[in-house]
C-alpha cells in the first residue's frame, strides 16, 4: 500500500513538474531565446487564419486543428486575423477555447490581427489581452510599441540550435480594418498625397500595414542586421491583409479609355480580365480575386530594399492558397480553417512553413481534406465534408492542375 501511494505521490509531483516547465518554458529569457532552430537546421511555422468561428467552436474546425497541430508539430503557430465572430459577452470563452487547442498541442503562437477582429463591442487592445491572458506563457505576441497603428505589431527571433545568433526573424503586423478617410479642407491628411474636395470621405473595406509601422520594421531590421556581423537576418512577415501590389503580377494596369470591370485605389486603377495572368502564379490556386487595402504606405518598397524578407504571409482571402513572387519577395495566400463551399475546399486548411537556418524556407498547404483520408481522421465524422465530396475534390483538384497547366503559358503570352 506504502508502494502504490509512493508512486502516485512520484507521478504527480512529476506531473506538476513537467506542467511548471511547460508553462515557463516561452517566458525564459523575456521570450527571446526559447524558439530555436533543432538540430537539422530547421524551424516549424503553422500559419491557421480566418477562422472566424463562433462558441461554441464547430467540430469540423476544432478537429482539423487538432489534426493539423498534430501532424505539423510545430515550433510555432501563427493566428492570422479573422479568428471568433462571437458575440462580445462570449467572446472571452471563445478566445479561451482557440488558446486551450494550443496549450494542449504544447504549440506557442502569435496572432496578427485581422478586419472582422476589430468588428466586436471590444477594442483591440481588450481582445489582445484575451489572448494574452487566456494563451499565458503559451502566447509570445507583444504589442512592442503601443504608440504604432494598430495592435500586436511586433518580431519575434528565432534563434540558432545552439542560442548563439537570431537566425531568422518573424515579423508580425496588424494590418487594420476599414482605410477611411475624411477630408474636412482641401488640405487632406498627407499620406494620401492627393488633394480632394472639401468634406470628402473615402471608405474602403480594408485598409493596410501603416507608415509608423514600417518605420519601426526598418529600424528593427537594421537593429537585427547589427547584431548580425552587418548582414540583414533572414525574416518572413505575417498579416491578415495582402499587400496592394499584388495586382500588378495578376491583373494589368487599367488605361484612361477603360470604363467597366476595374478595380480602383488612391493611386492605381486595375481593369479585371475574365482570366488573370496565371504565369505569375509560383503555386497554389487563385480561387477569388485578392482584397488588399485602399492605400499602399510602401511596405513592401521597404522590405525589397533590404533585401531581408523571404515571403509576406497573408489570410483574409479564404479561399485563395497561391505564392507570387514580387521583386524578390515571395507574396503568399494562405486559406481559411473555416470549410469553403464544395469546389473551393481543395485547399481549405492552413499552412506549413519551414524555416532553414541558411536563410531559405519552404511551404505548403495542409489541406484538411488531406487529412480527412488519413487513417484514423475524425473529419469525416465531425461533418462539412463527406466521403463523396473527397472523391469529386480529387477529380476537380485534377482538373484545375491541367487547367493551369495549360493557362500558365497562354497567359504568360496574352499579358506580354
Amino acid at each position: 500500500m506504502k508502494r502504490k501511494i509512493k508512486k502516485v505521490f512520484c507521478a504527480l509531483a512529476a506531473a506538476l513538474l513537467l506542467f511548471a516547465a511547460a508553462t515557463t518554458a516561452f517566458a525564459a529569457d523575456g521570450g527571446a531565446k526559447t524558439l530555436r532552430f533543432d538540430a537539422d537546421g530547421n524551424f516549424t511555422i503553422l500559419h491557421l487564419t480566418d477562422w472566424h468561428t463562433v462558441y461554441p467552436m464547430p467540430a469540423i474546425q476544432k478537429q482539423y486543428v487538432v489534426e493539423a497541430l498534430a501532424a505539423a508539430k510545430p515550433d510555432l503557430v501563427v493566428l492570422g486575423g479573422d479568428m471568433s465572430e462571437a458575440s462580445a459577452a462570449d467572446q472571452p470563452a471563445a478566445v479561451r477555447e482557440i488558446c486551450d487547442l494550443l496549450i494542449a498541442a504544447d504549440a506557442p503562437f502569435v496572432i496578427t490581427f485581422g478586419n472582422h477582429d476589430y468588428l466586436h463591442d471590444l477594442t483591440i487592445d481588450e481582445m489582445f489581452a484575451l489572448y494574452k491572458e487566456n494563451g499565458g506563457a503559451y502566447c509570445l505576441s507583444e504589442d512592442e510599441d503601443p504608440a504604432l497603428f494598430g495592435c500586436g505589431t511586433c518580431s519575434i527571433p528565432i534563434y540558432a540550435h545552439d542560442g548563439g545568433k537570431v537566425a531568422y526573424c518573424v515579423y508580425c503586423f496588424d494590418s487594420g480594418c476599414e482605410y477611411k478617410l475624411n477630408f474636412a479642407s482641401a488640405d487632406p491628411d498627407p499620406a494620401a498625397q492627393s488633394v480632394r474636395s472639401a468634406g470628402e470621405t473615402i471608405v474602403s473595406n480594408y485598409d493596410s500595414v501603416h507608415p509608423d509601422q514600417i518605420e519601426w520594421y526598418t529600424r528593427r531590421a537594421e537593429e537585427l542586421k547589427a547584431g548580425n556581423g552587418g548582414a540583414y537576418v533572414p525574416s518572413v512577415v505575417f498579416q491578415h491583409i495582402i499587400v496592394q501590389e499584388i495586382f500588378d503580377k495578376i491583373w494589368p494596369a487599367a488605361k484612361e479609355s477603360d470604363k467597366t470591370n476595374l478595380m480602383c485605389f488612391d493611386q492605381k486603377t486595375y481593369r479585371m480580365r475574365a482570366i488573370p495572368n496565371l504565369s505569375n502564379i509560383k503555386d497554389g490556386y487563385l480561387m477569388e480575386r485578392p482584397c488588399p487595402g485602399y492605400y499602399n504606405y510602401g511596405q513592401l518598397d521597404a522590405m525589397t530594399r533590404n533585401a531581408d524578407v523571404r515571403a509576406v504571409f497573408c489570410g483574409h482571402d479564404h479561399s485563395n492558397s497561391f505564392t507570387v513572387e514580387i521583386d524578390g519577395i515571395d507574396i503568399v495566400n494562405t486559406p481559411s480553417v473555416k470549410p469553403h463551399f464544395l469546389f473551393k475546399k481543395i485547399d481549405w486548411g492552413g499552412r506549413v512553413i519551414t524555416l532553414h537556418a541558411d536563410g531559405t524556407y519552404e511551404s505548403r498547404v495542409l489541406a484538411g481534406c488531406e487529412l480527412a483520408q488519413n487513417s484514423g481522421s475524425g473529419i469525416l465524422s465531425s461533418g462539412a465534408v463527406n466521403r463523396v465530396e473527397l472523391v469529386l475534390l480529387k477529380a476537380w483538384k485534377a482538373f484545375a492542375d491541367a487547367s493551369q497547366r495549360l493557362w500558365k503559358p497562354l497567359t504568360k503570352i496574352i499579358y506580354k
